[in-house]
């Protein structure tokens, strides 16, 4: 008789929730008196096998130059739950939300939207994951160096998924401890608005 092998649990996601109570890691990044939805609010982690079991290893991660760039950031050919180790992370926080901007009915003015990911990274960084992102965003991003309140980001942009939209910021934020990208889409923002919220994620990540 063929013995059958358990699937390695290797990664874990959690719901965080999406109504008005659930918890963000930031606040308010649309401005005073707009309101939002938090379409997506969930967390990947480790699994019980994630250190002991070769199968979750997931090896060193491509060049930066080497990534497919038809994907959204990080542009890594994996699922949510492979990237846990392929990234070298303790955590993996996903937040996407959208702004009552007064879109219109029809779609074609989308209301602002949020696509944040936030890396807590394992200690050393051993995957070299700040490295990648950083080339990864100057491959897929156009990204130039730069700073907010004092953090290196990456900043340039991609295109946006809104097929009338053209092209969406993506910033790139890196830091000892934690990586994030944010990519601010839909509706026009503003440069004060688009400043405010980057300021805001710059502030949860200092």
């Amino acid at each position: 008789m063929t013995e059958v092998v358990d699937a390695a649990q290797c990664a874990m996601r959690r719901d965080l929730g999406t109504d008005t109570t659930a918890e963000l890691p930031f606040g308010d990044l649309f401005g005073k008196g707009v309101s939002r939805g938090i379409d997506l609010n969930d967390e990947f982690t480790p699994g019980p096998d994630s250190r002991d079991d070769p199968r979750c290893s997931r090896g060193s991660l491509p060049g930066g130059d080497a990534v497919w760039c038809g994907q959204p950031p990080p542009w890594l050919s994996a699922d949510w739950m492979g990237m846990v180790d392929a990234l070298g992370a303790d955590r993996i926080r996903r937040a996407f939300l959208s702004a009552d901007d007064g879109a219109s009915v029809d779609g074609q003015m989308p209301g602002r939207t949020v696509a944040y990911v936030e890396i807590e990274l394992r200690r050393g960084d051993p995957r070299g994951t700040l490295a990648f992102l950083e080339s990864a965003f100057t491959s897929c991003a156009d990204a130039a160096p730069g700073t907010v309140s004092g953090l290196k980001v990456m900043a340039g942009s991609v295109p946006s998924a809104h097929g009338t939209q053209g092209e969406a910021s993506a910033v790139a934020f890196l830091t000892p401890e934690r990586a994030a990208w944010v990519v601010l889409d839909g509706g026009e923002w503003t440069k004060t608005e688009r400043d405010r919220a980057l300021r805001a994620i710059a502030a949860h990540l200092a």
